[in-house]
């Protein structure tokens, strides 16, 4: 299973023209490409005029059939040429393999941390990424995956903890901070992944 998402910037004086826009197109792709499309907005992390769009593929055969459905559609292109001036950015496409997940289905809060492994311990590092995700969705009940990323920097990796509030998420942040035990993996990561590499957002699922 790979996870797609396409972020790209908002124009910061209509973001709420963009947002309702990025909903109305996720429909429009939802129905033409056949694969469920989400939005999502940054909460903390990264700027707050990003949206992202999101689907679950089994396969990249089959983003790219609902890509060239999309692209052969003249309603969807249409759309594409006359909102433009909604945002400030091109698109960037990101394509992420699922190494392992215990989600059963969409939360509304889902924070991310991203890194990249070392030179040579790319292999430990995924064997490590997969149980801290399993240790951290059994110290805390949250649900969450792992996965690499299939293009850009080599190694890179993340993992995904859904929430249905920011409480659940406040429980999470005293978790890491009083387990003996998650900290205990901050230990094991420093020898695995490059140093600075590390990056924590939040984003919220808004469609």
């Amino acid at each position: 299973m790979y996870i797609f998402n396409r972020s790209i910037s908002a124009n910061r004086s209509q973001l709420m023209e963009a947002t309702a826009a990025a909903v109305e197109v996720a429909a429009m792709a939802t129905k033409i490409g056949g694969i469920e499309v989400s939005v999502f907005g940054s909460v903390f992390g990264t700027p707050v005029n990003t949206i992202a769009w999101s689907s679950l593929v089994e396969s990249q055969a089959q983003l790219q059939e609902a890509t060239e459905k999309l692209l052969g559609n003249a309603e969807y292109l249409a759309w594409v040429d006359s909102h433009g001036d909604l945002f400030e950015s091109a698109a960037n496409d990101r394509l992420s393999s699922v190494v392992s997940t215990t989600f059963t289905g969409p939360k509304r809060f889902y924070g991310i941390l991203a890194a990249t492994a070392s030179a040579g311990k790319v292999g430990e590092a995924v064997e490590f990424g997969v149980r801290a995700q399993q240790l951290v969705s059994q110290l805390s009940g949250l649900e969450s995956a792992f996965a690499m990323e299939v293009y850009g920097a080599y190694g890179s990796v993340m993992w995904l903890t859904g929430a249905d509030s920011m409480a659940e998420l406040d429980a999470l942040q005293q978790l890491q901070m009083s387990s003996a035990e998650y900290q205990a993996l901050g230990v094991e990561a420093g020898s695995l992944f490059i140093e600075g590499s590390g990056a924590n957002s939040l984003i919220q699922r808004i469609a």
